[in-house]
């Protein structure tokens, strides 16, 4: 049991040794906005989904050409066929 603890002991030394000095290089980076939102106070107005969304911004016309440009085309087929029932 004794020889367990100090093997425990010693292999939580080195793994802490190991994560400073990769901290000290740069290999862990800031922490990310959804983890940050968790401890960031925003607008509550009581309702979850409401808070839920208020987190986020708006998106731009250009990020949906960037994703969405085919269906800038195909979306008006789908809606005339959804008119004509086809």
């Amino acid at each position: 049991k004794k020889f367990r603890q100090q093997v425990f002991l010693a292999c939580g030394a080195v793994g802490i040794v190991v994560v400073s000095v990769l901290f000290q290089l740069g290999h862990f980076g800031p922490i990310s906005s959804r983890v940050r939102g968790l401890f960031v106070q925003h607008t509550r107005t009581g309702n979850p989904l409401v808070d839920s969304v208020a987190e986020h911004q708006a998106t731009s016309p250009k990020a949906y050409w960037q994703y969405l440009h085919y269906m800038c085309y195909v979306a008006p087929i789908g809606f005339g066929q959804l008119i004509t029932k086809r």
